[in-house]
């Protein structure tokens, strides 16, 4: 008799997307002003999409793991899972420094729109997920902490969080402006 290895087991989709990718990713606009992103593995390989549907929310999906991004109450954001079952969730903060929760962890989250970057730190204060966007809005750098379980969907939220933002700030103009030239 050979011996048999044991098949992995409980391994979510979102634990296997987080071991290929290895802690980061890039994020490409496709066509001008899209309302969709490609994901790009650190090789180049496409490995799957956001999809926004203006400030509302976005659809995510990569493989087995897919999520929908929603507004929740007020301007709070949720994200859940293909299953329904809630993944993120802004709790309180501000539209800029929202604090939120993933898996009953509580993570501090700042966006900075100017800056067109995002970072959410864990409760002990270390950098859980990142997103770092060139100034056309078209290109995204994101990392995220692979030993933590949490930090793949924290930064897929984040990047909506940060695109949605942006977008809606270029489309109306930005605040204090007179809109955009025609």
């Amino acid at each position: 008799m050979g011996t048999m290895t044991p098949a992995p087991q409980d391994t979510t989709p979102w634990e296997h997307l987080g071991e290929r990718l290895a802690g980061s990713f890039a994020a490409r606009a496709r066509g001008t002003l899209a309302p969709e992103l490609l994901l790009l593995s650190s090789s180049g390989e496409e490995f799957g999409r956001l999809r926004l549907d203006g400030p509302e929310g976005a659809s995510f999906e990569a493989g087995d793991a897919r999520a929908t991004i929603e507004r929740g109450t007020g301007p709070r954001y949720r994200m859940l899972d293909g299953g329904g079952n809630v993944l993120v969730e802004e709790t309180a903060g501000s539209a800029d420094a929202p604090e939120v929760r993933c898996a009953g962890r509580l993570y501090e989250a700042r966006l900075r729109l100017l800056r067109n970057a995002a970072v959410a730190r864990s409760p002990g204060g270390s950098e859980a997920a990142r997103v770092a966007g060139g100034l056309t809005n078209r290109g995204y750098q994101v990392s995220f902490d692979a030993e933590d379980e949490n930090s793949l969907p924290l930064a897929v939220f984040l990047l909506f969080r940060i695109v949605a933002l942006r977008r809606r700030a270029f489309l109306t103009g930005g605040a204090g402006s007179a809109g955009p030239v025609r």
